[in-house]
């Protein structure tokens, strides 16, 4: 219940909710390449569906905030990622990671 601890909240983005279907790729690689094609365009379809529900949820969710009277603010994101991410790479988190893996990330 944030808004009963803060006066604000500021969106950030940096928080993703995946919609994924996974499959070994010892069962994906048993299917037909026609079953491959339509397996994969049902996962796209669902995480794409998913994705929108999960957009709708968050801007209902950011009207809730602002009905119980908390300050909603959008940062310039660009800003923020540069900012976090340079401090993440210097930091020892980032050294576990295999390199480039933030680049290709970050392609996405």
């Amino acid at each position: 219940k944030f808004y009963e601890v803060t006066k604000q909240i500021v969106l950030t983005s940096h928080l993703v909710d995946l919609n994924y279907l996974t499959v070994s790729k010892k069962v994906f690689d048993k299917l037909s390449p026609a079953n491959q094609a339509k397996l994969q365009k049902a996962a796209d379809d669902a995480a794409e569906s998913g994705r929108q529900k999960q957009l709708k949820l968050e801007d209902e969710l950011v009207q809730f905030f602002k009905d119980k009277g908390l300050q909603v603010y959008t940062p310039n994101v660009d800003a923020f990622r540069a900012r976090v991410q340079k401090a993440y790479l210097e930091s020892d988190l980032s050294k576990s990671w295999p390199k480039g893996l933030v680049e290709k990330i970050n392609a996405l």
